[in-house]
């Protein structure tokens, strides 16, 4: 029979093991705590720069809303987030939005690179640097599906497909030296 008596019939040992696993879980909700601060630090100061109000960026599921908005996807892959096996796709979609967000602010497409490996880093970097979001189409920007194109008042940052090639305006070529 186990006992959590020790020999002399007093249960310190008990209480001691009482005392270290509530001495780590505190510690633990500490540096979640932290971890949520420092990250909704950082997204409401990026939402700032791409002309979003500040208080978005500390709503915890909002935010992640936010975010694939502003990289062009549809916000409602925060969602699919916390469905098991299919988490994963919205992984990759927040990893697209983060592409066309570093594209929009003018970094390359290698800094997605970044974003994978360590966001944090990534948040940290594009919430306090001096680039400016560019709300305008940029080439390169990956265009959601129309299933899953953003619904929300954010679409004001989201390029919309247009046709690769384009009937010349009338009256002929504005170029006639190509």
């Amino acid at each position: 029979m186990i006992s959590t008596y020790d020999s002399d019939g007093s249960a310190t040992g008990a209480a001691a093991g009482l005392i270290i696993t509530l001495v780590f879980t505190a510690l633990y909700v500490v540096l979640i705590i932290a971890i949520y601060v420092i990250s909704s630090w950082f997204l409401s100061k990026i939402f700032v720069k791409a002309g979003e109000p500040a208080w978005k960026g500390w709503v915890p599921v909002y935010n992640s809303w936010v975010f694939l908005e502003l990289g062009g996807q549809a916000g409602w892959w925060a969602l699919v987030a916390f469905v098991p096996f299919v988490g994963i796709a919205s992984s990759v979609f927040i990893c697209l939005a983060a592409y066309n967000i570093g594209l929009r602010f003018g970094k390359t497409a290698a800094w997605v690179v970044l974003y994978i490996l360590v966001p944090y880093v990534w948040w940290g970097i594009f919430a306090f640097n001096r680039s400016v979001w560019n709300p305008q189409p940029i080439a390169g920007i990956f265009i959601a599906p129309e299933w899953a194109r953003p619904t929300s008042a954010v679409l004001r940052y989201v390029p919309q497909a247009r046709p690769v090639y384009a009937a010349p305006p009338m009256g002929g070529p504005q170029n006639p030296t190509y």
